[in-house]
């Protein structure tokens, strides 16, 4: 498979501007005022993964790689947070789905209400995926990169106006100590 394939009928400015709409409403929780950034973390590894051909087709399973480079990219992006171990990868391999674009497919009809233990979800999914215009979308490397540099700007970095506001305060602080 080719994966800097480029569809000729296939509008990928539209699906991106849809699927970057998707992700800035991804519900993320707050635990003590610091927000759990586990879904897109997840979703940069996925991301990476088909970058590197890990994944070559819609189906993604919990598995040795993705684990490791979940837990790589969540000791970056984490690196100043208040909590001492990173989030568990089967949180946001789950809780993902609740987003309208990334879907389980599990083996049984068995429900469940809690978030499920890594050992139960690789018994009980056979899979998940994206929906398939994403994954056309990361099939571009030109927009998956642009997807994952998205993710990263605006959903695992302040934002540029956040960091002149802490330049700013800092100043500020400085000056009113010098008075």
């Amino acid at each position: 498979m080719d994966l800097n394939r480029t569809l000729n009928f296939y509008n990928y400015a539209q699906c991106f501007a849809h699927y970057t709409e998707r992700i800035m409403s991804i519900r993320q929780a707050k635990i003590r005022g610091e927000v759990i950034v586990a879904k897109p973390v997840l979703m940069l590894a996925l991301i990476d993964g088909v970058d590197l051909g890990v994944f070559t087709s819609n189906r993604f399973m919990l598995n040795e790689w993705l684990e490791k480079h979940y837990l790589q990219l969540m000791r970056q992006y984490t690196r100043h947070s208040q909590f001492d171990e990173p989030t568990d990868i089967n949180n946001p391999f789950w809780h993902l789905s609740t987003d309208g674009f990334w879907h389980l497919q599990l083996k049984t009809k068995a429900e469940k209400s809690t978030t499920p233990s890594r050992a139960w979800l690789k018994e009980n999914v056979t899979c998940a995926c994206f929906d398939e215009d994403l994954w056309v979308l990361l099939q571009n490397k030109e927009w998956r990169t642009r997807l994952r540099d998205y993710i990263v700007a605006n959903k695992l970095t302040d934002g540029p106006w956040l960091r002149r506001i802490s330049q700013g305060l800092k100043s500020l602080a400085a000056i009113l100590m010098v008075a």
